[in-house]
């Protein structure tokens, strides 16, 4: 493996995507001589027959080798660990900008991502993807990655820890004055605010234009096919699932130590604060496209466990703070 970083007294510098650049010649090479192997094979190797004609060919290449060029722009990405100014920088073809203070950082951890790859995390986005820090690794064994602990982690955690700041003096947050953001106070405990709906409403439009049009033709027509009853009554599947989905309301109930969760105002389901078993972070994905991340409380039961998703965010940046509200109301249950 090409070195990728580079240490010394006042900065680490990595370059994580540096592997890229290797990659990125090949598969130029591989357009620019494809065409060519190809005329040769056409001419039966006279080089003579070859005409300017033949070439032709290679300017329907042009986008592809453009493409390439990702290979080389993302190669070029640093990672920069400053002791000086004590923050970490990404520095791209288009600049350098500020990731995170020392005192930010809140994680550097492997994960399975196309193999094995370390990704820094700070306090204000502990839920987030991270920025990567490493080349892929095969796995804990690879020696490439034995290497990368024991030389340029190491480096990285010595110099982030070697700062030493005061603490500073906390007064009560916030939320330990009641000021919330994500709940409101009822008179069972709190409930959590409605959001989120805005996303639904263009697949909302989507099946009710297609409702209104197989109802006009259920309604209109004088002897209506079976096909017609049967798409009529369809389309009203995901109309209901959205009624039901916007009209959730979960209500953590101090009077009787329950989270319920109302849809349509009546009770669909409740859960005993007892068997509250901590949180889950679901980061989701749908065809390697990023799609969300869910906050989830988990409760024991006799067969295992079940959860609720209490909020979807596009954004992993409020998970933080809406995790620390709804601790906080958790709290107020556990009070007697």
């Amino acid at each position: 493996m090409a070195k990728y970083y580079q240490i010394n007294d006042r900065s680490i510098v990595i370059k994580p995507l540096v592997f890229l650049v290797p990659i990125g010649i090949a598969v130029i090479a591989l357009f620019l001589l494809l065409p060519l192997v190809t005329i040769i094979i056409m001419v039966k190797g006279n080089f003579a027959e070859i005409e300017a004609k033949y070439f032709a060919g290679y300017l329907l290449l042009i986008p592809f080798l453009l493409a390439c060029m990702l290979f080389f722009t993302y190669g070029r990405r640093q990672v920069i660990f400053d002791s000086t100014a004590q923050n970490i920088s990404l520095k791209t073809i288009f600049g350098k900008k500020q990731l995170m203070r020392f005192n930010e950082v809140a994680s550097i951890d492997p994960h399975i991502r196309f193999g094995l790859v370390y990704y820094l995390k700070s306090t204000n986005d502990r839920y987030g993807k991270g920025y990567r820090i490493s080349p892929s690794f095969t796995g804990e064994q690879d020696k490439d990655k034995q290497h990368f602990d024991a030389v340029v982690l190491s480096s990285v955690n010595n110099m982030i820890n070697s700062i030493q700041e005061l603490p500073l003096a906390a007064g009560p947050s916030l939320i330990d004055l009641g000021v919330l953001n994500y709940y409101i106070s009822n008179d069972q405990g709190y409930k959590l605010k409605r959001r989120g709906i805005s996303k639904f409403v263009p697949a909302l439009i989507f099946f009710g234009l297609f409702a209104c049009y197989f109802w006009y033709n259920l309604f209109t027509r004088i002897q209506p096919t079976d096909s017609d009853k049967q798409l009529s009554a369809i389309v009203l599947l995901p109309i209901a699932i959205f009624v039901l989905t916007v009209s959730k309301r979960v209500v953590f109930d101090l009077n009787t130590k329950k989270i319920k969760v109302y849809r349509l105002g009546i009770l669909f389901k409740s859960y005993a604060f007892d068997n509250f078993a901590g949180f889950s972070i679901v980061r989701k994905t749908y065809n390697g496209l990023y799609n969300g991340t869910d906050v989830r409380l988990k409760f024991n039961k006799k067969t295992g466990t079940s959860e609720l998703t209490l909020a979807d965010f596009g954004k992993t940046n409020p998970i933080e703070d809406f995790i620390a509200e709804t601790e906080f109301v958790l709290k107020k249950m556990k009070k007697p």
